[in-house]
Protein backbone atom coordinates (compact mmCIF):
# COMPACT_ATOMS: atom_id res chain seq x y z
CA UNK A 1 0.00 0.00 0.00
CA UNK A 2 1.59 3.34 -0.95
CA UNK A 3 1.57 6.44 0.85
CA UNK A 4 -1.20 8.98 0.28
CA UNK A 5 0.04 12.04 -1.55
CA UNK A 6 -1.51 15.17 -1.08
CA UNK A 7 -0.62 18.74 -3.00
CA UNK A 8 0.99 21.34 -0.31
CA UNK A 9 -1.89 23.69 -1.80
CA UNK A 10 -4.50 21.18 -0.44
CA UNK A 11 -3.10 21.06 2.76
CA UNK A 12 -2.54 24.98 2.61
CA UNK A 13 -6.02 25.21 1.92
CA UNK A 14 -6.66 22.11 4.60
CA UNK A 15 -5.34 24.44 7.41
CA UNK A 16 -6.78 27.47 6.30
CA UNK A 17 -10.70 26.15 6.41
CA UNK A 18 -9.46 24.30 10.11
CA UNK A 19 -8.18 27.72 11.06
CA UNK A 20 -11.80 29.63 9.88
CA UNK A 21 -13.65 26.72 11.44
CA UNK A 22 -12.14 27.18 14.64
CA UNK A 23 -12.56 30.45 14.48
CA UNK A 24 -16.22 29.99 14.01
CA UNK A 25 -16.40 27.71 16.73
CA UNK A 26 -14.52 29.88 19.37
CA UNK A 27 -16.56 32.80 18.61
CA UNK A 28 -19.61 30.78 19.08
CA UNK A 29 -18.76 29.68 22.21
CA UNK A 30 -17.99 33.31 23.18
CA UNK A 31 -21.57 34.94 21.80
CA UNK A 32 -23.06 32.22 24.43
CA UNK A 33 -21.20 33.22 27.13
CA UNK A 34 -21.88 37.09 26.19
CA UNK A 35 -25.47 36.44 26.24
CA UNK A 36 -25.69 34.71 29.31
CA UNK A 37 -23.92 37.56 30.82
CA UNK A 38 -26.29 40.20 29.27
CA UNK A 39 -29.50 38.73 29.91
CA UNK A 40 -29.29 36.02 32.02
CA UNK A 41 -33.05 35.45 32.24
CA UNK A 42 -33.89 35.07 28.44
CA UNK A 43 -30.87 32.27 28.54
CA UNK A 44 -32.24 30.72 31.43
CA UNK A 45 -35.76 30.70 29.90
CA UNK A 46 -33.96 27.88 26.74
CA UNK A 47 -30.55 27.00 29.18
CA UNK A 48 -29.84 26.57 32.78
CA UNK A 49 -26.11 28.61 33.16
CA UNK A 50 -24.74 25.28 34.03
CA UNK A 51 -25.72 23.59 30.33
CA UNK A 52 -24.82 26.91 28.93
CA UNK A 53 -21.58 27.12 30.39
CA UNK A 54 -20.76 23.87 29.70
CA UNK A 55 -21.66 24.18 25.95
CA UNK A 56 -20.06 27.80 25.90
CA UNK A 57 -16.76 25.83 27.38
CA UNK A 58 -16.33 23.05 25.23
CA UNK A 59 -16.74 24.92 22.43
CA UNK A 60 -14.37 27.25 23.13
CA UNK A 61 -12.08 24.67 23.28
CA UNK A 62 -12.31 23.11 20.78
CA UNK A 63 -12.28 26.06 18.39
CA UNK A 64 -9.23 27.36 19.79
CA UNK A 65 -7.40 23.56 19.30
CA UNK A 66 -8.66 23.99 15.83
CA UNK A 67 -7.36 27.53 15.12
CA UNK A 68 -3.97 26.45 16.54
CA UNK A 69 -3.65 23.39 14.62
CA UNK A 70 -4.36 25.53 11.69
CA UNK A 71 -1.75 28.12 12.44
CA UNK A 72 0.99 25.24 13.42
CA UNK A 73 -0.21 23.53 9.77
CA UNK A 74 0.47 26.49 8.01
CA UNK A 75 4.14 27.45 9.69
CA UNK A 76 5.10 23.70 9.10
CA UNK A 77 4.03 24.40 5.48
CA UNK A 78 6.14 27.43 5.20
CA UNK A 79 8.86 26.31 6.22
CA UNK A 80 9.98 24.75 3.17
CA UNK A 81 9.19 28.31 1.14
CA UNK A 82 11.48 29.72 3.12
CA UNK A 83 14.32 27.14 3.05
CA UNK A 84 14.28 27.26 -0.75
CA UNK A 85 14.09 31.03 -0.44
CA UNK A 86 17.37 30.92 1.68
CA UNK A 87 19.73 28.54 -0.96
Amino acid sequence: MSPLRVSSTRIADDAESMHSAGYFVDALGRLLLDLSAEVPESVEKILNGYTIGGIAAGLRIIGTDLMARGDDLNALLSKPDSKREAK
